[in-house]
């Protein structure tokens, strides 16, 4: 009796042990997803329009409302919060109409405020550069040049212009940086510089990602490990585990899906995670059959040697011979006999 009981011991708690570690790491990763989703507003804005409106510049806001990743564009609506020196004193409105270009857009790259108009927010769509292959590390970036033009015909005059702005668009963090201009708007013989605009995935996004991934990949490690002690006989072999194992398998799918963001198939995380989750479960359910075929109870028209066998029906009786059973010798022997 003791030395039986003796070695299951630190079995059993090695077992308790392995199950408080999962159990802790479970909770540890549920408190960094949250956490990270509370802090994510901190880092989810451009700078922001705080300041107050310059005297001797046009103050223009900028505000990020969706990122389309697989259309490589950026929707954002344009504002003009001040007119600053082209203000009237007494309504702040313009005395003359304003045109605004604005570089780098899908579709008209200008737009005229008439005279005394209250001017609305302008959507403009944004041609962004990256790699939503990428996912959940892509970037998206776009250079925005924007420049106010006074006048008429070729007599138009440009006017400084201060930018700002600030975005909230779920799953998304935006930042903003100047770099010099390029000669694609260029304003008295000088570049006019450009403002880069780059949105990334947020802190809970790629958690987020990560976690599912994760728990992908530990489908196919379950499989493999049914199926395998199946085959060695150490556990019995249940048909019904194969739907389970199924099941598994088709759950990859809609796992794959709910990855936010929907990156396309063919991202990198296809090559390095959901492909070999699907290969896993599949040579596990395939071991499975074979562990079936090897430790299965053998069914009534199975040969003595396991393979299996074709019954033969004898002509004008409703008797059942199976080749190598006693009854298909004592058959055989009558048929022999006057």
């Amino acid at each position: 009796m003791t030395s039986e009981s003796a070695p299951s011991r630190p079995a059993h708690h090695r077992g308790r042990t392995l199950g408080i570690v999962l159990i802790v790491a479970l909770v540890l990763v549920y408190v960094v997803v949250v956490a990270l989703y509370a802090v994510n507003e901190r880092f989810a804005n451009i700078e922001g329009c705080t300041q107050e409106p310059p005297s001797d510049a046009i103050l223009l806001s900028i505000t990020p409302e969706s990122v389309n990743a697989a259309g490589d564009r950026i929707v954002a609506n344009l504002t003009v919060l001040s007119f600053g020196p082209l203000g009237s004193a007494e309504t702040s409105l313009l005395s003359e109409p304003l045109t605004i270009l604005v570089s780098d857009t899908d579709g008209p790259r200008s737009f005229t405020i008439a005279q005394d108009e209250i001017p609305s927010p302008q959507s403009l769509s944004f041609i962004t550069d990256g790699y939503v292959e990428r996912w959940p590390f892509d970037s998206h970036s776009v250079d925005v040049a924007i420049v106010p033009l006074q006048g008429v015909g070729d007599d138009m005059t440009a006017i400084p212009a201060l930018l700002c702005g600030s975005a909230h668009v779920p799953g998304w963090t935006f930042s903003s940086e100047e770099i010099p201009g390029t000669d694609e708007v260029v304003v008295d013989g000088e570049p006019v510089t450009q403002i880069r605009v780059t949105a990334t995935r947020s802190v809970a996004t790629v958690a987020f990602g990560i976690v599912i991934l994760g728990l992908m990949a530990v489908l196919p490690v379950l499989g493999l490990t049914v199926a395998i002690v199946a085959y060695r006989g150490i556990r019995k072999v249940e048909a019904t585990l194969m739907s389970w194992m199924a099941a598994m398998l088709f759950a990859t799918i809609p796992l794959r899906t709910f990855l936010p963001g929907s990156p396309p198939i063919g991202s990198w995380v296809d090559y390095l995670v959901v492909l070999w989750v699907v290969a896993g479960l599949v040579l596990g359910l395939v071991i499975y059959v074979m562990a079936w075929l090897r430790w299965g109870t053998r069914g009534e028209r199975a040969a003595p040697d396991g393979s299996i066998a074709v019954a033969a029906v004898a002509v004008g009786s409703t008797a059942t011979a199976v080749p190598g059973s006693d009854s298909d010798t004592s058959d055989a022997s009558g048929a022999d006999g006057p």
